[in-house]
């Protein structure tokens, strides 16, 4: 049904996450579990992405993540234990178009312990992660709207509503100088390639963690799953790197609960590249952040319409043909063209992206969206945020074709068009009103336009 979202676990440190959300439904979700959704902005791992936005102050005046209960944990903290829990609630209604009219909720709660072993044994550099989440409600995309590709809600799936849920695990070595930085064990792909902490600001999962089509595929593994891998990253400047990975593909991922770490039902492994080009403009410090992303899945995939002699599978009977791996291509950006105050985000930014992927394999091959988002815009109001998005999926075209022959409900493209302005509350307490128009929901015509208004509640204690 859904993934979660956006964990704020360093890749340099240890994050415990019990998340109850939506996530959005994906094709790379384990037999038997929902699909699990993005991750939302406050699960998001960024060390693959310096801070959003870098502040216009000193980098040691940047202001730490707000809690509600204040430093409630600071003593475990001076000792190397970090210990946060979040809470994040989203209200989806369906008010027109669809299948039916309705309302539907869907939460997540997180438990993020973060462990820095320089503290605790003298290790430098050395930290660890270990997530866990919890997930409860529906989806209004799927049970209203009828839209299995993206979904109103962030938070939602991937879980099948177990009480408890291994997110990850993993140990994260930086080097002195930070130009290096290594993470082993069990981790997902999206906690550091082809995401940005932007995207989830938004609560549709057309971006909310990555791009549609790359948590689509099976190898791209998504919070709240993932399955053991390696990542190396190189930064030979404060605006420059090179990353690349290894991560197992096994459509179970770690099964209900998230502990089954065997190997059995490994289909090939996930090889994924980006580099990154993390400049900043002016006096204002207009930060930009580019990505380009190759990644390449060496399981075996079925073709979408061909049999092994290059007929249509459905006239021929014959099993659809078989390639070895699957490819995608993606470019992201994000540029802040006017700032507003000091805070490191605090300015209007304009982003975008586009992924390409196989057509013979893949079931959305072209995947595009662009938007703008803007912090503090209100005087007064350093912490508000407003946000406008669209985004476009397009389905294989050989995807199609085999629907029309097979007599199959036919799915062409979908479009999701969204608005949303967050209410910074108080400290570690914010709400977000959005609205959301689906043209062609689940890519089909036959669905009508769909519109939704969603409401985002997220507490960080």
């Amino acid at each position: 049904m859904g993934l979660a979202h956006h964990l704020l676990l360093g890749s340099a440190t240890l994050g415990l996450a019990v998340t109850g959300g939506s996530a959005r439904a994906q094709s790379n979700s384990p037999v038997g579990l929902q699909p699990g959704s993005q991750q939302t902005q406050s699960q998001q791992n960024p060390s693959s992405h310096v801070a959003a936005g870098k502040p216009a102050k000193p980098a040691a005046d940047e202001p730490k993540e707000q809690h509600l209960l204040g430093d409630w944990n600071k003593t475990l903290s001076d000792k190397g234990l970090d210990l946060t829990v979040k809470y994040e609630g989203d209200v989806g209604a369906a008010v027109s178009g669809g299948k039916r009219r309705g309302i539907d909720y869907a939460q997540q709660v997180e438990l993020n312990l973060q462990a820095d072993w320089g503290k605790i044994a003298g290790v430098k550099g050395l930290t660890s992660t270990v997530s866990f989440v919890n997930r409860a409600g529906n989806s209004v995309a799927h049970s209203r709207i009828g839209d299995q590709l993206f979904q109103v809600e962030t938070v939602y799936g991937g879980t099948d509503h177990a009480a408890i849920h291994l997110v990850q695990a993993f140990l994260d070595w930086k080097s002195a100088k930070g130009k290096v930085d290594v993470a082993a064990g069990r981790l997902p792909v999206g906690n550091d390639f082809g995401t940005s902490p932007y995207y989830c600001e938004f609560m549709n999962t057309a971006i909310c963690g990555y791009p549609n089509s790359l948590s689509a595929k099976r190898g791209f593994t998504v919070f709240p799953n993932s399955t053991w891998g390696a990542r190396l990253r190189f930064a030979p400047s404060s605006k420059l790197y090179i990353q690349g990975g290894a991560y197992q593909v096994r459509p179970k991922f770690g099964g209900k609960y998230g502990f089954d770490w065997g190997w059995s039902g490994t289909t090939g492994t996930y090889f994924p590249v980006e580099v990154g080009w993390e400049p900043s403009f002016g006096p204002n410090e207009l930060n930009g952040h580019y990505k380009l992303g190759f990644t390449s899945d060496t399981s075996r995939y079925a073709d979408n319409l061909y049999d092994v002699n290059g007929v249509p599978f459905p006239l021929s009977g014959r099993p659809p043909a078989k390639h070895g791996g699957r490819h995608s291509v993606y470019v992201l950006a994000d540029q802040m063209i006017h700032r507003n105050g000091e805070g490191p985000e605090n300015g209007l930014v304009v982003l975008g992206g586009y992924v390409a992927s196989d057509s013979a394999t893949s079931k959305i091959d072209r995947f595009a969206f662009a938007a703008v988002r803007d912090q503090g815009l209100i005087p007064g109001r350093p912490d508000d945020l407003a946000g406008v998005m669209l985004a476009h999926a397009r389905i294989s075209n050989r995807l199609t074709s085999e629907q029309a022959i097979a007599g199959e409900p036919i799915q062409t493209a979908e479009w999701a068009l969204e608005g949303m302005y967050k209410v910074a509350a108080t400290s570690g307490l914010s709400i977000t009103p959005d609205i959301q128009y689906l043209i062609h929901p689940n890519g089909q015509t036959s669905i009508r336009n769909a519109l939704a208004l969603a409401l985002r509640v997220q507490v960080t204690m």
